[in-house]
């Protein structure tokens, strides 16, 4: 029994990234469970983030990286659930801005960390970028919804807001799409929205060099 336990374990840790990138794209999906389901949005939103911060402490290999991801992950999960009864906390709401700053920053360093480690193109590697790129858009969410918190007045909102807007808001920023239904008023979500722009493209172009970098590399062999 505790030699298939530690089996088992181990094909969970193989497809960790694809664990990992799904939970994160199920959060992007966020909205189309709030219709399906018929669930009140603040507990699908509750419970599609809780999925993708156990998914991505799955990331971490060494025991420093997983006591971080651990502390940082339990410190957010409580925050989060914490909020559900206390909605108008600023403390439970600084707290789980905070807390899922720090603890996405951490999962994007392990991931870098990781993929500069990979010698050749792997499923590891093909996964790897896209949930970079989806972390990328979290972290930009938790910073417009930090800016709006501290100034109500940073953005022009969309009919029906909730906060998974600034997450939709974040995405289209990074991809430079610019629909234009959410619009930054202030110099500092205007600033952030810039950032996020020009990391985004870059961000793009930097691992397509890397990947056809490895990939020339592994056909000269």
């Amino acid at each position: 029994m505790e030699l298939q336990s530690i089996i088992n374990w181990k094909n969970v840790t193989r497809y960790k990234y694809f664990i990992a990138l799904l939970a994160t794209f199920n959060f992007l999906l966020t909205p189309i469970h709030m219709a399906l389901s018929g669930f009140s949005p603040a507990y699908v939103v509750v419970i599609n983030y809780t999925l993708v911060i156990l998914s991505s402490a799955l990331l971490a290999s060494k025991k420093l990286a997983k006591l971080t991801t651990y502390i940082l992950g339990i410190l957010t999960l409580a925050a989060i659930w914490l909020e559900l009864s206390n909605e108008n906390s600023q403390l439970i709401l600084i707290c789980r801005l905070v807390f899922s700053f720090l603890l996405f920053a951490c999962f994007c360093v392990i991931l870098i960390r990781q993929l500069l480690k990979v010698k050749e193109i792997s499923l590891q590697f093909i996964l790897g970028p896209l949930l970079g790129f989806l972390y990328l858009g979290i972290l930009g969410g938790i910073l417009f919804e930090t800016i709006n918190f501290f100034d109500s007045n940073s953005f022009e909102l969309i009919k029906g807001f909730s906060g998974f807007s600034f997450y939709y808001f974040s995405f289209i920023s990074i991809t430079t799409v610019g629909y234009g239904d959410i619009t930054p008023l202030t110099a500092p979500s205007q600033s952030l929205t810039l950032v996020m722009n020009i990391i985004g493209q870059f961000y793009l172009a930097i691992v397509i060099a890397v990947f056809v970098g490895k990939y020339i590399n592994t056909k000269s062999k």
